[in-house]
């Protein structure tokens, strides 16, 4: 993941970029809170895809998730232990996942003026690309003002993500907000649906 770029990505040639709070932090939490299943996963059902960007909807998406389906539910790039080899533990979560999230923010395309997505070691990219090829169920979400992705202005490994039904969080969007679309995900998405079976 890239571009106000993630974990493996602070070395790069903007330098070290702060990734924001994290969410198991005092001021974000991403401790399950009282009614939270108790089911503990041993692989996560869900891979969550951003850009630094898109920092804080991709981590409330998570703690909802993760409330309603437990532990270990969710992959984010945030929760890999220190000196773990990045590349291998992204790719190989991207390729066994069953469901990626893509949030879509304004800067998704583009960051410092660059066109992040042309670029074959883009991480949002590769990471998108490697679901599609292993046929995860790939949903974008939207947020704020962004509209709709257009495969013409897409790399060909990732161009069918423009053709996927997306989700919307607005840019003002609050708890109800989040937990509206996680309850969307768990009802229309299949992979989910046996998923929050499990914890019942």
């Amino acid at each position: 993941m890239t571009g106000d770029f993630h974990v493996g990505d602070r070395v790069t040639m903007f330098g070290d970029h702060n990734v924001g709070k994290m969410v198991g932090s005092p001021n974000n939490p991403a401790a399950p809170r009282q009614g939270d299943s108790n089911v503990v996963w041993s692989d996560p059902v869900v891979f969550i895809n951003y850009r630094s960007a898109d920092e804080k909807p991709a981590a409330d998406i998570e703690a909802e998730i993760t409330r309603r389906l437990g532990r270990g539910s969710v992959f984010r790039d945030v929760w890999m232990p220190a000196g773990i080899e990045f590349p291998d533990e992204l790719l190989t979560r991207a390729s066994t996942c069953r469901v990626m999230l893509s949030i879509i923010g304004e800067k998704w395309d583009d960051a410092h003026g660059l066109r992040l997505l042309n670029n074959h070691a883009d991480w949002v990219r590769r990471e998108i690309a490697t679901a599609l090829a292993n046929r995860a169920h790939v949903v974008p979400v939207l947020v704020g003002a962004r509209t709709r992705l257009s495969a013409k202005n897409l790399p060909e490994d990732i161009r069918a993500i423009a053709n996927l039904q997306a989700q919307h969080v607005r840019r003002t969007y609050d708890e109800h907000d989040v937990r509206r679309l996680v309850a969307d995900l768990l009802r229309d998405v299949p992979a989910l649906t046996m998923a929050l079976f499990r914890t019942r």
